[in-house]
């Protein structure tokens, strides 16, 4: 079999002694979470004897945090951390077609179905079960004709069910309603450890594209498609383990509660995806991303930055941008411009909060600032900034459903109820106003 996708990221980790083994038998029940909680941001984390629910080791091994940094990913695509953007704005302009007809490169089928073969991790204690949660769901969009990848969170809830978040108003989630319109079920694939550019592409929201092409150009290679066997889907070879679902049609459950990058997440009725078919390389590796862990900070705000580059560049010269890890990597941005004009740095940040709904906050500073220093960042804003003038708050505007902090307790009709007030933003103009020379640092002879 070719050295591809996830073994070949791997691979390149370990020659960089960016990989940890863990070979003692660790439960697929909090302790291999903790663990790789323990490594996460500093290198990848393969444990090679998992043990199932049921006692036994598991025959497939488990890899995480394998994205759980810029230096990662960067070795992952060959460039340098400050670049990444790079990469996936050339991905998300261009694209490589996918290529279809491959035959398939998993030699193992679970019969019967049962998910509990997998090795599933249950992270935390606050979880309602284990949860898969590197898992791709590939679609074809047979109306717009373009493949539609996206990672969903999928609580195992019967040996061949799971129930999944399919956030509203997203792609999976528009393409489940058209089907259910229909009366018919969507037909998916969901792949389980790929290499970066499915890492990647399956996190872009970029829904009017297709995500495959995407991932293409990011490796310089097309995705290779191989047709399922159950399902009128199509999956990646590369997959390490594969799911042929099919999203039933009307159908909901319970999932969550959850933990997101900032909390728990609630309970919600989603929609269920019955199981058909389970197959996979015989020694596969199962991703496994730790829910609210830098990976999953990661991987969320990684691909919205090139999209908050081209939103700042058409008001300002940028020469960095960042999504920070105080706002998760998803909240809260930074921008460093060449300021030519007073008001240019409130453009610059309205412009990256209307391309990125879900910011709370854009912090914008000079280019002698380095926002991916986030200590250095905050030093800006503390000593370039006057708070009456710059700190400007815009209240009655759409924000992330993953932040909390607008909930109160309101009395309603005698009932003290706890409800959403309206999101609100900020925007940080923490570039200079006075003289320049009066924010030099010392410099050496």
């Amino acid at each position: 079999m070719t050295t591809t996708g996830l073994r070949r990221s791997l691979e390149v980790l370990e020659e960089a002694g960016l990989l940890r083994v863990f070979g003692d038998r660790l439960s697929v029940d909090y302790e291999i979470a903790k663990r790789l909680a323990s490594t996460e941001g500093r290198s990848a984390a393969l444990f090679t004897s998992p043990v199932l629910r049921s006692g036994e080791i598991s025959q497939f091994r488990v890899v995480g945090g394998v994205a759980s940094s810029r230096e990662l990913m960067a070795r992952l695509l060959g460039v340098n951390p400050r670049e990444i953007w790079r990469v996936l704005r050339s991905a998300v302009g261009g694209g490589v077609s996918p290529s279809p007809g491959h035959a398939p490169e998993w030699d193992l089928k679970v019969e019967p179905v049962s998910l509990e073969r997998i090795p599933i991790l249950r992270h935390y204690v606050g979880e309602a079960g284990p949860y898969v949660t590197a898992g791709i769901v590939v679609v074809r969009d047979e109306v717009r004709g373009a493949y539609s990848a996206s990672y969903h969170r999928m609580m195992p809830i019967a040996r061949d069910r799971v129930v999944l978040r399919a956030v509203e108003g997203r792609k999976l989630h528009r393409l489940i309603t058209e089907a259910e319109a229909e009366g018919r079920p969507l037909d998916v694939a969901v792949a389980i450890g790929v290499g970066p550019g499915l890492m990647l592409a399956g996190a872009i929201p970029a829904e009017d594209r297709d995500k495959l092409a995407i991932a293409g150009a990011v490796e310089g290679r097309p995705v290779r498609l191989t047709p399922c066997e159950s399902v009128d889907a199509d999956a990646p070879v590369e997959a390490e383990i594969l799911l042929e679902g099919r999203i039933l049609p009307g159908e909901r459950a319970d999932e969550g509660p959850f933990y997101e990058i900032f909390g728990k997440d609630i309970v919600r009725k989603q929609p269920v995806m019955e199981i058909k078919s389970i197959r996979a390389r015989s020694d596969a590796i199962y991703q496994a991303i730790l829910p609210g862990g830098r990976e999953h900070e990661l991987l969320m705000g990684l691909p919205v930055e090139p999209i908050l580059w081209e939103a700042a560049s058409r008001h300002a010269k940028v020469v960095g941008v960042a999504m920070t890890p105080a706002g998760g990597r998803w909240i809260e941005a930074a921008v460093a411009i060449e300021k030519e004009y007073e008001g240019q740095a409130v453009q610059v940040a309205l412009a990256m909060m209307a391309a990125h709904k879900s910011l709370k906050r854009v912090i914008v500073v000079d280019s002698d600032v380095d926002v991916y220093d986030y200590e250095q960042l905050m030093r800006a804003v503390v000593q370039r900034t006057y708070p009456p003038r710059d700190f400007i708050v815009i209240g009655n505007v759409l924000g992330s459903s993953l932040d909390h902090s607008n909930l109160a307790l309101v009395e309603i009709d005698g009932e003290v109820r706890r409800v959403r007030l309206p999101y609100a933003k900020m925007i940080i103009d923490a570039t200079i106003k006075g003289p320049r020379e009066l924010y030099e640092r010392p410099k050496f002879g």
